[in-house]
Order: C-alpha cells, then structure tokens, then sequence
C-alpha cells in the first residue's frame, strides 16, 4: 500500500506570512525610494505567484468537487440502469483479467499503478519534466534558505560581539576614570607631603588616560557601527528568507498534490512507474485479442453514465470496482475527500495571503505620500487594485 507523506505543518507557513507583513510595516518608516521600490516590487511579485497559485487550485477543487457529485448520483441509481451499468462493470473486469494475464510477464506495478498512469498516459511525460524541475528549484530554494540561515546567524554572532565588546569598554572607562582620579590624588597628596614636583608623573598620568579614552572612543564607535551595519544586514536578511520561504511553501505544496494525485513520493519512482507502465502497455497491445469487446463494453457503460448525466463519466472505466463494491467507492471517496481538502487549505492559505500584502501594499501607499506615486506605478504596473 502506497505511504502517503506527512502534510507539511501550516503553522511555519503562517510565521512566514507574519514575517512578511512585518517587513511590509516596518517599511512605512522613511525608507529611501530605491529600498522602497525594491520592496514594494518584490511584494507585488509575490502577489503575482499567489494568484496564479489560486487559479489553478480553484480549477481543480472544482474538478473533484464535479467528481464527487458525479459519485452521489451513481449512489441514487436504482433498477434497470444500476444494472446495466453493473453488467457492463463485470464484462469489463472480466476482459481485463484476460488482458492482465499478458501483463503480468515480469511487470512490478500493480493494478492500481497501472490504472493511474493509464488515466494521465497523456499527462505524464510532459509532466515528469515539469516534477524534475519542481523537485530541482525545491532543492536550490532549500539550499538557498539554508545559507541565508547560515548569514543570518554569522550577523547575529557579529552584533553580539560588538555588543559585548561594547559593554566591557563601557567597563573599562569607568575603570580608568576611577583609577586616574586615584592617582591625581595620591600624586598631590604625596607631593604636598615630600614637597616634590609632581608635573612630570601628573602630565604622564594625563597622556595615558589620554590614549586609554581615544582608544576607548575609537572602538567604541567602530562597535557601534557594526551594530548599525548588523542590524542593516539582518534586514535585508529576513526580506530574503520571507520571499525564499513562500516559494519554498507554494513549490512544496505543488509537489505534495502531485504526489498525492499520481500516489508516488518523488520523481524517481513516477519515472519507473511510468517506464514499466510503457512496456507494461506494449506488451499487452500485442497480445489484446478482445479489444473491439472491451471497448463495446466500455462505451456502454460510458452511454450508460452520460445518460445520468455525469459531468465526467469517461473516469469510471477505470474504477469499475467502486461500481461494484461499496467499500471501494468509499476508499475513492475518502481519496477525493482528502485531496479536496489540500486544495482548500492551499486555496485559504494563498487567499489570506494575498489579502494580508495587498492590504499591507495600500496601507504602506497611504503612509508614504512623499512616494505615492512611485507605489501606485508600481501597483498599477502589476494590476492590483488601487481603492
């Protein structure tokens, strides 16, 4: 049985959409133009990813939801057409089984994986391409968070070094200034006793603590401007983490549908899966001798379900089964259900995207009139509404 994989936790998702819009809001107080822009275009950038991420799961959640109703139309029917519908479903399986005996020299696919990659025969070269370079760019975006995890902590260590470093000058200030004042006072308190002059060790007293300060200001300002730097870098950092983690999420989540409508865990084993099925499907086209039969049998019941007005009743050829059997057209169910509610959750998840940056995107327009009409080009420019 096939081991679907874990679904990714959602709360990293929403931290990273947090982060976002924090970048968003720290960005109303008085950026330059050139930080401003590059920001305000990177957001609509995301926007742009996130839309099309909506389009496309609205298409299919409207599919399965088709699906899924055609299944509670097929649970209604009753009498003559039930039947026939379940004659054609056994001539089927039955003809199947006689082309299976043909198919079973040396394959190591089952059933089930054959009739998946049977239904999307059409879809599957094209879309091995398309899951290696998902499965690459996943790679490069991960390794890409990884290093900027990696600078990220670099920059902390640094502006914590500075920081330290910072506080034992503060220290040894207070030391110093403590330690020359001590040695005014001892120099005139002996030199007023021994009646000596004490000029010369007074002016040496002076030129140390003299150098002790420049040296303690010199370092002192140099910690300081690390620490701005850091904090500059650190920014700029967790701009790029946010944009590398939405692709990572919206990439991750691809693959997780693809995964789970082809019911395989990663390129390598749809690439085998499919090259067996190639020579698993040769095979048996030289051995089929009931082909003209199945494929009577397959358009009446087809007939039969267009009848009852599936919307697609092609689908069933290949789950004859669940026709037959209530415990496999719960399975199925149970299937659609679940791939439904990935679609959902990716659906809200990208919506409340969209609306929290576009929000952001108006609010940061509003609170930058020295640069609202660069904003609003630029919003213009990638099509997002303006009110």
């Amino acid at each position: 049985m096939w081991n679907r994989k874990k679904k990714r936790k959602k709360s990293e998702a929403a931290g990273d959409m947090k982060e976002m819009v924090r970048q968003l809001k720290r960005s109303k107080k008085g950026l330059g133009r050139e930080e401003l822009e590059e920001i305000v275009t990177g957001a609509c950038e995301q926007l742009g990813d996130l839309n099309r991420q909506i389009v496309f799961a609205q298409q299919e959640y409207e599919a399965v939801t088709a699906y899924l109703t055609d299944m509670q139309k097929i649970d209604r029917m009753e009498g003559k057409t039930r039947q026939e519908i379940n004659d054609a479903a056994r001539n089927i399986i039955n003809l199947n089984r006689e082309r299976n005996h043909f198919q079973n020299n040396g394959t190591r696919i089952n059933a089930e994986q054959y009739w998946i990659m049977e239904r999307y025969e059409k879809e599957i070269p094209k879309e091995l391409d398309h899951i290696y370079e998902q499965e690459q760019y996943r790679s490069l975006v991960e390794s890409d968070l990884r290093q900027l995890e990696g600078e990220r902590g670099v920059i902390l260590y640094e502006k914590e070094q500075a920081e330290d470093k910072k506080s034992v000058l503060q220290k040894i200030a207070i030391a110093t200034i403590s330690l020359v004042v001590l040695l005014f006072l001892t120099l005139l308190f002996v030199g007023n006793i021994t009646e000596t002059n004490m000029t010369l060790p007074l002016l040496m007293t002076t030129a140390l603590a003299v150098i002790v300060a420049v040296y303690i200001v010199l370092t002192a300002s140099k910690c300081d401007h690390t620490i701005k730097a850091s904090e500059y870098r650190m920014n700029r950092v967790i701009q790029l983490v946010n944009k590398v983690k939405i692709k990572l999420v919206n990439c991750a989540g691809s693959l997780d549908y693809i995964y789970e409508k082809y019911q395989v865990e990663s390129y390598q084993e749809l690439q085998w899966l499919w090259e067996r099925y190639v020579k698993t499907r040769d095979e048996e086209r030289r051995y089929r001798k009931s082909a003209e039969l199945l494929s009577h049998n397959q358009e009446q019941l087809v007939q039969l379900l267009k009848k009852e007005e599936l919307a697609d009743p092609d689908i069933w050829i290949y789950q004859l089964d669940a026709l037959l059997d209530e415990k496999e057209m719960v399975e199925i169910r149970h299937h659609l259900n679940t791939r439904r509610q990935k679609i959902r959750e990716r659906l809200e998840f990208n919506q409340k995207q969209e609306e929290q940056c576009t929000a952001e995107l108006l609010a940061l327009r509003d609170s930058q009139p020295a640069y609202r009409d660069l904003i609003e080009r630029i919003l213009g420019e990638y099509g997002i509404a303006r009110n």
